[in-house]
Order: C-alpha cells, then sequence, then structure tokens
C-alpha cells in the first residue's frame, strides 16, 4: 500500500506542460507508465497516447522527475542495479514531441505503447502506429536500438529487452496542412542524410545538440 501511494504522489507531482510553437502537452509520469495528452495549439480534441513501463519481479525504486523549464522531463530510478533515464522533449525545430528511454546496462528496457482512443488504430511496417481520429490523426514510431518489437494486432506495440529505444510523435487535426506521416524521413533526412531507414542514435544526438545549443543563446542573452 505505501508503494501505491507513493507511485500515486509520483505521477501528481509529475504532471507537466510542455509545448512548441504548434504543439501543446501534458505529461502524467510515474515509475510505472508516462501519459502524454497532447493537442495542436488551435484544437481543442486531444490525443492520448500510453506508455507502460515494465519490470518483472523487480519494483522501481528512487523514482525522481526533473522538469526543466517547460522544454522537457526527464525522470531517473532503479531496476535493481541499473538506472534507467527517460526524457520527454518537444522540439518546435523539429515540430514533434520525443520520448527516449536508455538504460545504463543492456536488456531491461520493456514496454508497451498504444493511443488511448475509441477511434481506429491500425500498425503500421510493425513500428508504428497510427490513430486516424475524427477530428485529429496521429502518428506513434517505436524504434528500438537493437531488439526487434512485437505487436497484438490491435494496436499496442511491445519492447522487450532493449538497452535504448526511441519514440516520437505528431499529431495534425490538417495532413494536408500539417503533413505528419513523413516525420520520421524528415528527421532521417536532417540527422542521418542517406540512410533509410534513419539511425534512432543520430536523430536523437542531433536532437540532444539543438537543445544543447539553444541552452547555450539563452544563456548568452541573460
Amino acid at each position: 500500500m505505501a508503494i501505491l501511494i507513493l507511485i500515486l504522489l509520483a505521477g501528481m507531482a509529475a504532471a507537466q506542460p510542455l509545448t512548441t510553437a504548434r504543439l501543446s502537452c501534458e505529461i502524467e509520469n510515474t515509475p510505472t507508465s508516462t501519459i502524454l495528452t497532447a493537442k495542436v495549439k488551435a484544437s481543442d480534441a486531444p490525443v492520448k497516447f500510453r506508455i507502460d513501463w515494465l519490470s518483472g519481479k523487480e519494483t522501481p525504486e528512487n523514482f525522481k522527475n526533473q522538469p526543466e523549464k517547460g522544454e522537457s522531463l526527464t525522470s531517473t530510478h532503479l531496476l535493481g542495479k541499473t538506472t534507467l533515464t527517460r526524457t520527454v522533449l518537444t522540439s518546435t525545430e523539429s515540430d514533434c514531441i520525443f520520448i527516449h528511454v536508455h538504460a545504463d546496462q543492456p536488456g531491461p528496457v520493456h514496454f508497451t505503447a498504444r493511443f488511448v482512443s475509441k477511434d481506429p488504430v491500425k500498425i503500421h511496417d510493425r513500428r508504428q502506429l497510427i490513430l486516424t481520429g475524427k477530428e485529429t490523426r496521429a502518428h506513434a514510431w517505436i524504434i528500438p536500438y537493437e531488439s526487434d518489437i512485437t505487436d497484438d494486432g490491435k494496436g499496442t506495440i511491445t519492447l522487450a529487452g532493449e538497452g535504448e529505444a526511441l519514440i516520437i510523435l505528431n499529431l495534425t487535426p490538417d495532413p494536408t496542412k500539417h503533413p505528419i506521416s513523413d516525420t520520421l524521413t524528415r528527421l532521417g533526412e536532417k540527422y542521418d542524410p542517406g540512410h533509410t531507414p534513419a539511425s534512432p542514435h543520430l536523430v536523437w544526438e542531433g536532437i540532444e545538440d539543438e537543445r544543447a545549443k539553444g541552452r547555450s543563446r539563452e544563456r548568452a542573452k541573460d
């Protein structure tokens, strides 16, 4: 019971808004799940995307959320002797939302990902969830660094036995005005040109470099 109360309190404390020029996102982050409620700023039709972090017989310990000025939310926790780090990051330059998870030892990254919606969701190319909502269309790319993934054929993708993974989320009420199906291709052309599919390591490295440069510019202004 005490563990459950701590998990619930962590989730309440973690709720945080992140924004880009076009998107806004509320995050509920606990040791066992990350729930993103995202929408286009001009729209009243939010999309809910849920990641359940599976830990087997291990109990997450020392869970900490570290928000950073409305740009990102990073959390860390222990599974046994392994430290797992999750980062949720909104990017105006890339016009999408990133979820990155990394373990300092191989193998313990294990999660399921799905849209929480009554609207139809299809799985494309095993690694992409596509939500065709009446008011909003959303895509999520689940990209492991080494391991493979599985799906249930009904809208849930599972990744197990990985040390690092990247999830990319994008949405729009108007695919003609704001196409999102080419998000991963666009990121690959920018951060890993000439390679298909793009390396998730290089994409995330490029995003992190841009963020670091942005921080340096902000400090220079101050």
